[in-house]
């Protein structure tokens, strides 16, 4: 006997979409890992009367799934929920012309190679392997 269920807590990534072919709404969710940083990127697939609430949630609003797994048609890895709530409400955005800060940093160091994964939820997703760099030589 097997069970296929599964139950998460995550981040709204990106807007809702709603499939008119299907009539399925989709949202996807991303999950961190014990550390806090985000780790997994999961798409989940509402319909009927909870698929408003999906098209309603906001960038970065958290939300907890409960669902099961399955493949859509392009073999994807994908959860189908039979439960979605928002936890809490949407992030403030950040007023127009406000410096949040850059990603730029002011000294030269070394960045460690790492994974990365591209094309994700496409035919075409992998791992490439991103090389030891130097960052701001010279500046």
């Amino acid at each position: 006997m097997s069970v296929n269920a599964v139950c998460l807590i995550g981040l709204v990534a990106v807007r809702p979409m709603w499939d008119r072919e299907s009539s399925l709404a989709s949202v996807l969710v991303v999950t961190a890992g014990g550390d806090g940083a985000f780790r997994e990127r999961h798409r989940v697939v509402v319909d009927g009367s909870i698929a408003e609430v999906a098209l309603a949630l906001g960038v970065g609003q958290q939300v907890f799934a409960a669902g099961t797994v399955q493949r859509d048609h392009r073999s994807r890895v994908i959860i189908v929920a039979r439960d979605l709530w928002p936890i809490g409400g949407v992030p403030r955005e950040t007023a127009v012309g406000v410096a949040i800060g850059t990603h730029a940093s002011p000294r030269e160091h070394q960045r460690a190679g790492h994974w990365r994964r591209i094309s994700i939820g496409g035919p075409r997703e992998r791992l490439v392997w991103v090389r030891t760099t130097t960052v701001r030589r010279g500046r």
